[in-house]
């Protein structure tokens, strides 16, 4: 098949990508080797990270945001009006992509082999005669995922003008041989102390206090012994995957509860049962944290004014309209709370550190990556029906997590292991592009905008765990996440990862150095620190990179001038045209 754009991934930014080639008049394949779309949006990340005090998207993103807001109603600020159901972002994405004749989507697709050829530019040639030649893909070969559900495909061969990399885990810039970057660059590669490489022996944004030992100094499935590593040594090491999920205390039809997961057996739960009769030091249960797949962190993607003004009764009068919605969603944290209005609920899901997160972006094969998906959806699934049926669990733990259950109108048609859990596990990152500009700590820690700016976003730089290990008197600690960690600077501000400032991602970013692969870029994993990427990730502030590498292949098909070697000024001049937001502020600090 001969297209003028490929696309890998079917996920947010990708399709964002998709549906700006495919309006300027391009014909555009999507190919992904999942059996849905929308990526995360669409598999439970309800509850989108967005810029806190601005909006930094705008055009076929905010097409998508008018859209979900019409149908949950919350609309006052940024944050709010990313808040809504997995099926609600399925509904919109599924007719943003039908409604444009010029995009084929090819699912249950996996990459087989990536042809490259060496070509001799025409255009955009640049004086030195060592990078007048360069590679370029020339095909991309596919085959069936036959591991999935579904009717099987058949898998092509798609040559196209422009590729894009939208995964996840950047399985096409593996594939294509295109140099990148995982895991953690060491503490000196960028000059990012105290925060790059391992952190051990610091502070975690995460405590968990249960003992990853048995009452015979066994060591549980949870974690390993802590590791001999050097503080600020780079390593292989990813954030912890997980679940975002949609939960219901609904008595009814919907609430499936939390049924066994396919094949079931008790005894691959034993060490759920010593977590779940765990008493907590602080009081409380232990396993209300996060790590064990059970929080109903915020209400459904609905506004009810009405619920909204009797819970909020005591500030309604004194409150704006956003504080109001803030209020309503947020009006969940106690037991009263989740009870007065029984709802849907989106949690906050688990954290599942160590190596099985790490082999889900490292591998190359998208069957292993499908089969940890289903293994780790094996264990969240069976330990939230472990804690809620089974004998051997206390019986205050069986009660707190009576009546909950997951949803039968959601993941229907997209789930792994069975309707009602989630399409897909949250990978906060993966493979990141080694590009001709890489985002570091201090582009991210200060209010930076570059000269080839292409998107803004803002957030705080936000790790969670890459590894747990047990202490041998019991307890046990996590390692991974800096946001705690500040510095005082030579004004004698304070600055650190915590910080929320402002910060742009380079056209350089998202392109492999001149000569490397001219006809590729990326929408996901842009070149960065891993640092700095722990900030980058947000679905929000990608789509709005995705949107603008849209706007980026529309101009190397039209002026024949490959994407690595474009210039910034007729790019820049389509994203204004575009109205796309490309800076917050005037001021250019390279």
């Amino acid at each position: 098949m001969q297209v003028d754009v490929f696309v890998h991934g079917a996920t947010p930014c990708g399709i964002m990508a998709a549906i700006v080639a495919a309006r300027a008049g391009l014909t555009v394949v999507i190919q992904a080797p999942e059996n849905g779309i929308g990526g995360m949006l669409t598999g439970g990340l309800g509850i989108g990270d967005a810029p806190l005090d601005f909006q930094n998207w705008r055009g076929v993103t905010q097409e998508f945001t008018n859209a979900i807001i019409a149908l949950t109603g919350y609309t006052a600020g940024a944050t709010n009006a990313w808040h809504f159901l997995p099926s609600q972002a399925l509904a919109v994405l599924t007719g943003m992509i039908a409604a444009e004749p010029n995009i084929i989507l090819r699912l249950r697709e996996s990459i087989d082999r990536v042809d490259r050829n060496e070509v001799k530019q025409q255009n955009g040639q640049i004086a030195s005669s060592t990078d007048a030649r360069a590679t370029q893909i020339s095909a991309i070969h596919t085959v069936p995922c036959t591991w999935l559900s579904g009717a099987p495909a058949a898998g092509d061969t798609y040559e196209a003008k422009v590729y894009l990399d939208a995964s996840y885990n950047g399985g096409l810039m593996l594939h294509a041989k295109v140099p990148h970057r995982v895991g953690r660059e060491g503490a000196d590669e960028f000059g990012e102390w105290p925060y790059a490489g391992v952190l051990v022996g610091h502070e975690h944004n995460f405590t968990s206090t249960v003992d990853l030992v048995d009452d015979r100094g066994n060591l549980l499935g949870y974690g390993g012994w802590q590791p001999l590593e050097a503080f600020g040594q780079a390593d292989r090491r990813f954030m912890a995957l997980g679940y975002r999920n949609c939960i219901t205390n609904i008595a009814g039809a919907n609430n499936l509860g939390f049924p066994p997961p396919p094949g079931y057996d008790p005894d691959d739960f034993t060490d759920e049962v010593q977590i779940g009769n765990a008493v907590h030091p602080g009081g409380g249960l232990s396993i209300l944290t996060r790590s064990y797949a059970f929080n109903p962190l915020r209400r459904s993607a609905l506004y009810d004014p009405v619920k909204a003004q009797v819970a909020l009764a005591d500030t309604w009068d004194d409150m704006t309209e956003r504080e109001r919605q803030e209020g309503w969603f947020r009006y969940a944290s106690t037991e009263a709370q989740l009870g007065q209005f029984p709802d849907k609920f989106m949690t906050n899901g688990s954290d599942i550190r160590g190596s099985v997160a790490w082999e889900f972006t490292l591998t190359a094969s998208d069957r292993r990556r499908h089969e940890i998906r289903e293994q780790t959806a094996y264990r969240e699934l069976g330990r939230l029906h472990t804690f809620q049926n089974d004998a051997r669990v206390d019986p205050a733990v069986r009660a707190r997590f009576a009546g909950w259950g997951l949803c039968a109108d959601e993941w229907q048609t997209d789930h792994i292991l069975l309707p009602g859990w989630p399409s897909e596990v949250y990978e906060r990152h993966g493979r990141r592009l080694i590009g001709q500009e890489t985002v570091t700590y201090r582009h991210v820690a200060y209010r930076t905008n570059w000269p080839d700016q292409i998107a803004v976003g803002a957030y705080f730089m936000d790790s969670k765990a890459k590894s747990i290990w047990a202490l041998p008197y019991g307890g046990n600690e996590i390692e991974g996440s800096y946001e705690v960690q500040n510095f005082v600077d030579a004004d004698g501000d304070t600055v650190g990862s915590s910080n929320y400032n402002t910060f742009g991602i380079p056209m350089r970013a998202v392109l492999p150095p001149v000569g490397t692969c001219d006809n590729l870029a990326v929408c996901w994993n842009v070149s960065a620190s891993e640092l700095a990427f722990s900030a980058i990730r947000l679905e929000p502030f990608l789509c709005a990179v995705g949107e603008a590498v849209g706007h980026m292949a529309v101009e190397s098909v039209a002026t024949g001038v490959p994407m690595a070697r474009l210039k910034y000024e007729p790019v820049k001049a389509r994203l204004q045209a575009a109205g796309l937001m490309i800076q917050r502020y005037a001021t250019v600090t390279p």
